[in-house]
This record gives C-alpha cells, sequence and structure tokens, in this order.
C-alpha cells in the first residue's frame, strides 16, 4: 500500500502537477486577467502606472507614504530619479510586478484617467446597445445614385425603380417637375432627355475650354455653376454667377462667345441639380444586420452548408469510384492553404470571373451579397476538413448490418435513417461542435476578403468588431468586455450541443 500511494504521488508530481499548472498559467490566468481588463476604460496603449512624476510629487505622494519596505524597494527598483529633467522616470516592467505598482499607486489616489475601473460598465452597454451603434440591427439608406457618379448611369431608370424608390421620396414640387422635365416615359422606362442633357460633364469642359477669352478661369466658373446646381438653387442663380464672374463682367467676351457660354452654363447647372436631385432621392430604405446578427448568419449558414456538403461527399468518397484517395486529397487542400492565398483566389473570382460570365459587377462591394460571399468562401476552406471526419465515421458503420436490412427489404434512405445516421453520430457530434465553434470565432476569412472595408459592406463579425475596437478604435476594455460574452456563448452553445448529441448516442 505504501508503494502504490508513493507511486500514485510520483505520478501526480511528474505528470498531472505540470499540466494543471501549464494550464492555470496559459489559460485561467488569462482569463482572470482578461474580465480583470473588462471591468476598466483601458485604451490599450496608455500606461498602467505613470511613466515618469516630477521628483517632488513622487516623493510626496507616493514614497513617503508607503512605509512597507518591499513596496519602497519596488518603486526605486523601476522608478529612477533624473536631475537633469527633474523627474522620476519609470524603467519597462512586466509581469506581477506591474500589478504591484497598479496597487501602489491605486492606493495613493493617483489613477491614470485611460486606466481605472469602471465596474460592470462595459457590459450593461453592450447589453443596452450603447457601445457600438453598428453592433445590433439598424436602418439605412442604401443609394443608387451618388452625385459624383456620371451622368451615364442614369441615361435610363426602369419603371418599378422609378416609381417604387426614386418618385416617392421627391416632396418638394420644384424638383419633382425638374425631374419629369430631364426624363421622358418609354416602354424601356423613364430615359434621360437628350435634348437638355445633350453633352458629358467631360464634354461640357472641353466646350468651355474652346472660348479663348476664358483662359484658365473656366475651372473656377465651372466648379461655380456645379456648387449652385448641386445646392438646388434656382435656375435664375445662372445668371448672377455669370454676372459676377470677373471676365464676363469685364466685357471681354464676344456676343458668339457669351451666348454659347451660357448655353454651357445652362447644362451644367442642370446636370448638377439633376445630380442632386437624384441622389439625394433614388434610395432604398433597408435594415443592416449589424455585427450580432451577422454573426448568427454567418454561424448558422456556416454550419449548415458546411455539414451537408460534407456528409454528400463523403458517401461520394465511401463508394468504390477510381481516384477516390486522389479526391479525399483535392476536397482537403483548401484546409491547409494559406489564407492570403485564399483571399487571392476569390477575389480574383468574385472582382474578375464573376463580372465576365455575369455582366454584374458590383459582387464582393454589395452590402446584399457581401455575407453570403463570406459564407461561400468559409464552407470551401472547412468542407474537407468535415469530410475527413464523417468518411472515418462511414468507416465504423458495421457492412454485415446494411446486408442484412437490404435482405429484409430496406430501401437506401430507410437504412440511412435507421442505421447509417445512428452509428454517424459520434462524428457529428464532433463536427458539429467544431464547426460551431469556428463559425463563432471566425476571423482569418473576413479579415482576408475584407482587409480595411468589412465595415462598410456590414460583414464585421463579433470577432472582428473586437479586433477593429481593441486596435483601431483603442477600446481595449471594451473589445475584451465583449471577447468575454463571446467566450461565454461559445462555451454555453458547445455544452448544450454536446450534451444533446450525446444524449441520442447514449439512446442508441
Amino acid at each position: 500500500m505504501v508503494i502504490n500511494k508513493l507511486k500514485s504521488r510520483s505520478n501526480f508530481v511528474l505528470f498531472l502537477l505540470p499540466a494543471v499548472l501549464f494550464y492555470f498559467f496559459f489559460a485561467i490566468l488569462p482569463l482572470l486577467q482578461g474580465f480583470w481588463l473588462s471591468t476598466t476604460n483601458w485604451d490599450g496603449t496608455a500606461p498602467w502606472t505613470p511613466a515618469q512624476m516630477p521628483i517632488a510629487e513622487f516623493q510626496q505622494k507616493v514614497l513617503d507614504p508607503t512605509t512597507d519596505p518591499g513596496d519602497k524597494a519596488l518603486l526605486l527598483k523601476y522608478y529612477v530619479k533624473n536631475p537633469a529633467t527633474g523627474m522620476y522616470q519609470r524603467h519597462d516592467l512586466f509581469g506581477l510586478d506591474r500589478y504591484r505598482l497598479l496597487m501602489i499607486f491605486s492606493a495613493r489616489g493617483i489613477v491614470n484617467p485611460d486606466f481605472k475601473n469602471v465596474g460592470l460598465k462595459n457590459y450593461v452597454d453592450i447589453f443596452t446597445g450603447n457601445i457600438d451603434p453598428k453592433f445590433f440591427p439598424q436602418n439605412y439608406r442604401q443609394s443608387r445614385f451618388q452625385d459624383g457618379d456620371p451622368l451615364d448611369n442614369i441615361k435610363t431608370i426602369s419603371t418599378q425603380e422609378w416609381n417604387q424608390n426614386l418618385l416617392p421620396h421627391v416632396t418638394k414640387p420644384e424638383e419633382l417637375k425638374f425631374l419629369e422635365n430631364s426624363f421622358q416615359k418609354t416602354p424601356k422606362g423613364y430615359v434621360l432627355n437628350t435634348q437638355l442633357y445633350p453633352m458629358s460633364s467631360t464634354d461640357l469642359q472641353t466646350a468651355l475650354t474652346t472660348i479663348p477669352a476664358l483662359s484658365n478661369d473656366w475651372e473656377q466658373l465651372y466648379e461655380n455653376l456645379t456648387d449652385a446646381g448641386s445646392q438646388l438653387k434656382p435656375v435664375s442663380a445662372v445668371e448672377a454667377i455669370l454676372a459676377a464672374d470677373p471676365v464676363v463682367a469685364a466685357h471681354r467676351l464676344s456676343a458668339p462667345e457669351l451666348s454659347k457660354l451660357k448655353s454651357l452654363a445652362v447644362q451644367v447647372f442642370n446636370e448638377a441639380y439633376l445630380k442632386s436631385v437624384v441622389a439625394s432621392n433614388w434610395f432604398v430604405s433597408k435594415i443592416r444586420m449589424g455585427v450580432l446578427v451577422f454573426t448568427i448568419f454567418l454561424t448558422f449558414f456556416n454550419v449548415l452548408f458546411v455539414n451537408i456538403l460534407a456528409l454528400l461527399l463523403a458517401f461520394a468518397l465511401d463508394t468504390q469510384i477510381k481516384s477516390r484517395n486522389i479526391l479525399r486529397s483535392m476536397f482537403f487542400i483548401p484546409n491547409v492553404l494559406s489564407l492570403i492565398i485564399v483571399a487571392f483566389i476569390w477575389q480574383l473570382i468574385f472582382t474578375q470571373m464573376l463580372p465576365k460570365l455575369t455582366g454584374y459587377s458590383d459582387w464582393i462591394m454589395n452590402p446584399d451579397i457581401a455575407p453570403w460571399l463570406v459564407v461561400i468562401v468559409a464552407t470551401w476552406q472547412g468542407v474537407g476538413y468535415y469530410t475527413i471526419i464523417y468518411l472515418a465515421g462511414l468507416q465504423n458503420v458495421p457492412q454485415d448490418l446494411l446486408e442484412v436490412a437490404s435482405i429484409d427489404g430496406a430501401n437506401n434512405f430507410q437504412k440511412f435513417m435507421k442505421i447509417t445516421l445512428p452509428m454517424l453520430l459520434p462524428a457529428i457530434t464532433i463536427c458539429l461542435f467544431l464547426s460551431t465553434a469556428g463559425a463563432l470565432k471566425t476571423f482569418d476569412i473576413i479579415f482576408a476578403l475584407y482587409p480595411s472595408n468589412s465595415t462598410a459592406v456590414g460583414v464585421d463579425n463579433v470577432v472582428v468588431n473586437i479586433f477593429y475596437d481593441a486596435f483601431r478604435d483603442k477600446h481595449a476594455g471594451a473589445a475584451t468586455a465583449k471577447a468575454v460574452l463571446l467566450m461565454a456563448v461559445i462555451l454555453l452553445i458547445s455544452a448544450v450541443q454536446i450534451t444533446l448529441t450525446k444524449r441520442k448516442e447514449v439512446e442508441l
């Protein structure tokens, strides 16, 4: 008995204790630190303790009130007096000493305003929607036309777009009248009146340069006319602008030149006026999913598609088809590819291949399509990995049971539901767990596809939002609170999912 006790204790010291210590220092301790940081307003860069303090202030407020010899020694270890600057300057510090110094300064009432405890305020702000307006769903306007777009983009507006998304938003009678005069109704839709707009912006500018008396002054005149039109001023503003122009006022223009200038000026003004009216009224009211809903969207469809496709591929590759080993390797390749390569491949598809095949160019930056593109790429990259797991599960299905079922008259669907699916439940449990946790933690795919503009198209999930909060917007405390909540959600969902699927396995 003594030998057995000694052996068990030695096994604990040699194997279990190092594992427990490793888990504590690299899992539990960072988790506790993360929760503590989530209760602060830290911006991620501000020092926890002062980088320097005046000599007199440091001695009076910090050194003199410190009676503990160990604390005083710690202070003098990291804070060095520099008479040349009149400051106590701090050396770099790491580890537990960082926390000890913070406690000493906090006890003296010296707190960095960029690193102070705010309690559970970050969590309250998250649940009340005050932490980030993009975190929850919100209404927004998706414009069909911008002021800077060329006039060619509105040469033809479909009748449906005109009646549903443009005309109902025009409330001013003068704008409505101007709009109706600028377009003609045809079977194809509403077509721009070419008699009022015979020239493009480039042609108008070129025509202005052909008036010799204007010299280089045409640019300022063009800008003044464009500004007046975009501000929706009355047409009489054209005469006022021409009268105020120094070139025109000096009567340096001949009568033919002045007549030509007035004609061009009206066209420039009308074009800017039309662009402003269309840009401000042609839009579609939509609801942006926001970070939270997009995370749910991505998780649901990624888990659904990747598991269904992986299961179908596993069944296909479990047959006696030729080159099945090569096909297995091919399907697994996307999972081991560098994300830079993955992003490059799919950006090439979305920006070059699909526009040529479909004639539609705005694939990757369309907020309506972008969420589905992320799901497609995530599914493409992960399906091979889960196919291997399902293939391993299919190898454990006893063939004699399937043969007996066939003899008893069971069809393929009945064999799948009664034999194959129950025997696959362990593999399904693993795949659901891994795909759900992986989808909730997705970062690399979104960041590789949209390195700086994911927010603009509404494909920020919680992890990307945390990254931007911490490193772009300098809200490390709030970002850490989101990370803690995300970890709790992943643990809860995983526990529920594993419990339910394991229960089914036990019933079998």
